[in-house]
């Protein structure tokens, strides 16, 4: 078993793995340049909640003088990025050099997990054309692009990664090893493609832990709930620090996939295979950018996720314990609430 302790060195960090306290981590980002005050403002609303996140990561795929990432260092979350989204040419290329100069940029500026996208190959690239819809990773996406740009040229990330895994274990960032053939719908779930990659993201996280670099392995993307399990009974054993990415364990709920990732996560959780929890939205297959408030739901949806897993693999009982302690002495089924009855109920409350 391995955990892995996301933050760098005198900033703050969390760890995260087997045996250890589900976390939560919370999504945002700019997708035009318009957007950066309302991203901002979801940062400082996370800071205000009572019980937020964890993490929070930067999914920003445009450049602007006013980055987040110091923004939510400054909060005390763990800050996450994804290099690749800045380090693309106007050709679709990915410049090995810009990449590797981001990634130590991200990490320097206080990025204490950076997802990468080191297991494309020509060969998966292959087999999941074979799905409905071949591949549904925005940054894995990127990297196979260039992949096949570049005829006979190797993965961006492979290219760079013993610099990489050096300059994370020197720093204390964590390397989480994107799922870039996560399954799109529950029907290419399980695949040849997401089996060969899973297999090479545990290879990968082997040698790198072996080197000293901390690993998060993520996966799988969406999934009906047997093979949720499936999954689950593969990642479990390796030991490794899992992010599940979502799981969505039905592709019928568009606009409240908050609720259908919750469960999905849950289902991984029980199963030992869900140790970082990112929140999704009800905006995942709306087309839409998620607004605060459905950011925060996102949060809290999760964070019901998170402790129902601690419950099961931790016994965390003592929220339960104080909620059902206040109901039983007050003879009412509301919490904080001071007398018997509720208006609900009227003069039939059974308590």
């Amino acid at each position: 078993m391995t955990v892995a302790l996301l933050g760098r060195r005198a900033l703050p960090s969390v760890a995260v793995g087997p045996g250890i306290r589900t976390s939560v981590m919370a999504l945002v980002g700019s997708s035009h340049i318009r957007d950066f005050g309302s991203q901002r403002a979801k940062i400082d609303a996370l800071a205000q909640m009572e019980v937020g996140p964890d993490i929070v990561s930067d999914l920003s795929i445009v450049a602007s003088n006013e980055p987040l990432l110091e923004c939510i260092v400054s909060y005390g979350f763990v800050a996450a990025t994804l290099p690749v989204y800045s380090a693309v040419s106007t050709s679709g290329q990915i410049d090995r050099s810009a990449l590797l100069n981001r990634a130590i940029e991200q990490m320097e500026r206080g990025a204490g997990l950076l997802t990468i996208h080191p297991t494309p190959t020509r060969e998966l690239v292959r087999l999941a054309r074979r799905r409905r819809v071949p591949w549904t990773s925005r940054g894995g996406g990127l990297v196979i692009n260039d992949l096949l740009l570049r005829g006979d040229g190797g993965n961006a990330y492979q290219d760079i990664m013993p610099k990489l895994a050096e300059e994370a274990a020197r720093r204390g960032v964590t390397l989480s090893l994107g799922a870039s053939f996560r399954s799109a719908n529950i029907f290419d779930s399980l695949d040849e493609a997401q089996l060969g990659e899973i297999a090479a993201q545990l290879d990968l996280a082997s040698q790198l832990v072996r080197s000293g670099t901390s690993v998060i392995v993520e996966s799988p993307g969406h999934a009906r709930p047997r093979d949720i399990l499936r999954v689950a009974s593969i990642l479990a054993p390796a030991g490794f620090p899992v992010m599940p990415l979502g799981p969505i364990p039905t592709d019928a709920a568009d606009g409240q996939d908050h609720v259908s990732a919750a469960i999905g996560a849950t289902l991984m959780g029980v199963h030992g295979a869900a140790h970082v929890l990112a929140a999704v939205t009800r905006e995942e297959h709306t087309g839409g950018i998620p607004s605060l408030e459905s950011t925060l739901e996102a949060v809290r949806a999760a964070r019901v996720a998170a402790h129902i897993i601690d419950l099961h693999n931790l016994d965390e009982t003592a929220a339960d314990e104080a909620a059902v302690q206040w109901r039983a002495e007050h003879r009412t089924c509301v919490d904080g609430k001071q007398t018997a009855g509720c208006s609900r109920c009227g003069t039939t409350c059974p308590l």
